[in-house]
């Protein structure tokens, strides 16, 4: 298919924006084992059978079968650093969205409104995968996916056999790259039943394509077990916990998730109208492809971005159906639609790629994500022992510190059982489970991801003597054991009165009495010195002195306002900030808080009741603080 005059500028700017969204920092957990065990392979020059990493499942067989990626991801790495890593992610997407656009571009036609639908396709599609955009072995089953439907597409216009006897060759590198390469066999088994019913005359003629790609997916160390690995992903006891693994809810459609997930329900209605409306559920190859992976997307939100590309191949023909009649009505001015298409592209670029919160453009890591201050006083005091860790920072560990071997890390299902898995949650949410894992593993400290999203956090060992707060930062946790070793860093280190607790500070409603509020507030200020880039000792000095009544906010104004630039930032701090201003006459800067607070927070409780006191008109949202 040649390309047409106007066509090259949009291709060219949509090229520019996949490679600018894949170019940002990261917080991934997962990436970091898997360039390990990439670097493992590299030295060693044979498979990693044997797990070296933790020390609860060392010397268990672990599994091997995508190693290929781990490698070239590593070996990105070692090219570039983590821009190489971008990169890497860049040139796979990249080469996705290529296949991608020669099949969409085959089921649409040549005038200009075909390649507009494209465009405007793939760009939904790019929206709808940006969420799930991280470097791990799956993002190549994103590629080879778009290999597959671009060689059916392309099959079903030129009818050439030849490009369907490439896929088992594909089939044997996209086995040894991902475990999606259990969907290969799947896809092309739709293809063929679609072909089936479509040709009786000869109904078996692709049957030994599908043969040869299904052999093709055991020629890996692991055979077939790399399905019975997706088939335990999808039927795990615990997949609700991890975030990849839960199932499509109402909160990650329409609740907090919408800003993520609503460019692929739109992908999903849009290819509802195909089969509706433009008689799509004929092509039953279409029908089944985008069933299964709906169903599998509903079961596990993983699944999103190999549904983004069954979707975006079925919506392409209602869209270029919707975009014909405004062709026809502008005539001669039609060639002019590649140029608006190209003109929404640069819109596009700077509104959803600079200043990005969320997707923070650049390379490297990102703010706050991982635990470097608690590593790095973690070896400053000579720690050492066993360690206990959250699940989240497992794989950072791994990577950058592997002479501390983990208790658990990202390779669930992969290495580690269910029931260990709940072993790790009961740990986390009981003192008694805590205390269980203690006799059994032995460890030592504890580095705890302390986040205030997933809360993930064991605030019972506030309350248990054994254990001492030393470390505590804005998104890391270090507890020690009292023990003869540990016991010096304690003395100096202890936190004794402030403790993570989320920002909820009702825990010291205990210091009542002047002289143990004056004891109380001595012991902030030491565990202020601490770390002064953690807020959360600051606000609880606040709340100390707030209990004391009028006479001591000002004071509490100023704890409150050293506060105001640390990171994160909480509705709940302009909120408290907006009532010492209030209480001491200071209106105006008080109503310029509370907005500030609805702004990060719609539902802050405080600000809606300070607010009308203040004399503001506030309008009540209309969903829910869930969504």
């Amino acid at each position: 298919m040649n390309m047409r005059r106007g066509e090259f500028l949009p291709l060219v700017l949509f090229a520019l924006l996949v490679v600018l969204f894949c170019m940002t920092r990261y917080a991934d957990y997962d990436l970091w084992w898997h360039m390990k065990l990439g670097e493992s392979l590299l030295a060693t020059g044979g498979l990693y059978r044997l797990d070296t990493f933790s020390y609860t499942f060392a010397g268990h067989p672990q599994f091997t079968g995508e190693w290929l990626a781990d490698l070239l991801i590593y070996l990105a790495y070692v090219a570039g650093g983590l821009l190489g890593v971008n990169l890497l992610k860049g040139t796979v997407l990249l080469g996705a969205f290529g296949f991608m656009y020669g099949a969409l571009r085959d089921r649409t036609r040549e005038e200009e409104q075909g390649f507009t639908a494209v465009i405007l396709t793939l760009l939904v599609m790019l929206f709808a995968l940006r969420f799930r955009l991280y470097v791990r072995p799956y993002i190549f089953s994103i590629f080879f996916l778009a290999v597959y439907l671009w060689c059916f597409s392309r099959y079903a216009r030129t009818r050439d056999q030849r490009l369907l006897y490439v896929l088992p060759v594909m089939q044997v590198v996209w086995t040894n790259l991902s475990v999606g390469a259990v969907f290969g066999p799947v896809v092309a088994g739709f293809f063929v039943i679609g072909e089936m019913a479509a040709d009786r005359q000869r109904p078996f003629l692709h049957l030994p394509v599908l043969f040869l790609i299904a052999a093709a997916t055991l020629v890996n160390p692991e055979t077939y077990r790399i399905y019975t690995l997706a088939l335990n992903l999808s039927g795990d006891p615990f997949k609700a916990f991890v975030g990849e693994y839960q199932p499509l809810t109402a909160q990650i459609l329409w609740g907090y998730g919408l800003r993520y997930t609503l460019p692929f329900q739109i992908l999903v209605v849009v290819a509802t109208l195909y089969f509706v409306l433009c008689r799509g559920w004929r092509n039953l190859f279409h029908l089944l492809l985008v069933a299964f992976f709906l169903y599998e997307t509903v079961q596990q939100v993983r699944m999103i971005e190999l549904a983004t590309l069954a979707a975006g191949l079925c919506a392409v023909t209602p869209v270029a159906q919707l975009i014909s009649p405004v062709a026809r009505f502008l005539k001669g001015g039609a060639r002019f639609i590649p140029v608006a298409v190209a003109l929404v592209l640069v819109g596009v670029i700077p509104v959803s790629v600079v200043g990005n919160r969320t997707y923070v453009f650049g390379y490297g890591l990102k703010q706050d994500a991982f635990p470097d201050g608690a590593l790095a006083f973690l070896d400053r005091e000579h720690v050492a022992g066993r360690m206990f860790n959250s699940y989240s920072f497992g794989g950072y560990l791994i990577w950058t510190a592997p002479e501390r071997k983990v208790f658990f890390d990202g390779r669930y299902a992969r290495l580690y059982n269910p029931d260990f898995y709940r072993l790790y949650n009961d740990a986390l949410s009981s003192a008694d489970a805590w205390r269980t894992a203690t006799q059994r593993y032995g460890f030592d400290y504890a580095l705890f991801e302390y986040d205030l999203k997933s809360r993930n956090f064991p605030r019972h060992l506030a309350d248990n003597p054994d254990w001492a707060l030393v470390y505590w930062d804005n998104h890391a946790v270090v507890y020690l054991k009292r023990t003869p070793a540990n016991q010096p860093v304690i003395d100096h280190y202890e936190y004794r009165v402030t403790r993570p607790n989320f920002y909820n500070f009702s825990y010291l409603g205990r210091y009542r009495e002047p002289a143990a509020v004056r004891a109380a507030l001595s012991s902030v200020n030491r565990e202020i010195a601490l770390n002064p880039a953690n807020q959360e000792p600051y606000l609880a000095k606040a709340f100390l002195l707030y209990q004391q009544g009028p006479a001591a906010y000002p004071t509490a104004l100023e704890a409150v306002r050293a506060a105001m630039p640390l990171r994160p930032d909480l509705a709940m701090k302009h909120s408290a900030l907006a009532f010492l201003l209030a209480e001491q006459g200071f209106a105006e800067q008080a109503r310029a808080e509370i907005s500030r607070a609805l702004e990060l927070d719609p539902f802050d409780a405080m600000a809606w009741d300070l607010g009308p006191r203040l004399g503001m008109k506030m309008k009540k949202p209309t969903r829910s603080p869930h969504g």
